[in-house]
């Protein structure tokens, strides 16, 4: 099972949602790495502990494809509707339908209104 680590960008109740909805092992960025990290440095987190990055920056799906492609997962949200309910409202829809198929651990997932697409390492 997929361990996951939420960007800071995202709220740190979305946590104990996917803790408790799903079980799953997931980390808030602000627990793990305080201040102001830089994207390398949460990418860096993220391949030590294995974890698949949950975030809307989009910045990590450029590095994922220039960079990191195969070495570790991205979960890319782009959603107009940003608030927390919706956002947890996507992210249980896609782990319920699609997550199950999908080697989330070293591919790149863009999910926006309805809309699902998966990039994986060659």
């Amino acid at each position: 099972m997929s361990k996951y680590l939420l960007d800071a960008n995202l709220s740190p109740k979305t946590v104990a949602f996917l803790t408790e909805t799903f079980g799953f092992d997931v980390v808030h960025q602000d627990d793990i790495l305080p201040g102001s990290p830089t994207d390398d440095e949460v990418v860096e987190v993220a391949k030590r502990e294995k974890r698949v990055i949950i975030t809307f920056d989009r910045g990590f799906a450029e590095q994922y494809y220039q960079q990191e492609r195969g070495c570790l997962g991205v979960i890319v949200l782009r959603l107009r509707n940003q608030r927390r309910p919706n956002v947890e409202h996507t992210l249980a829809r896609f782990f319920q339908d699609e997550a199950p198929n999908l080697d989330l651990d070293s591919s790149l997932v863009l999910i926006d209104e309805g809309t699902v697409r998966v990039r994986s390492s060659p």
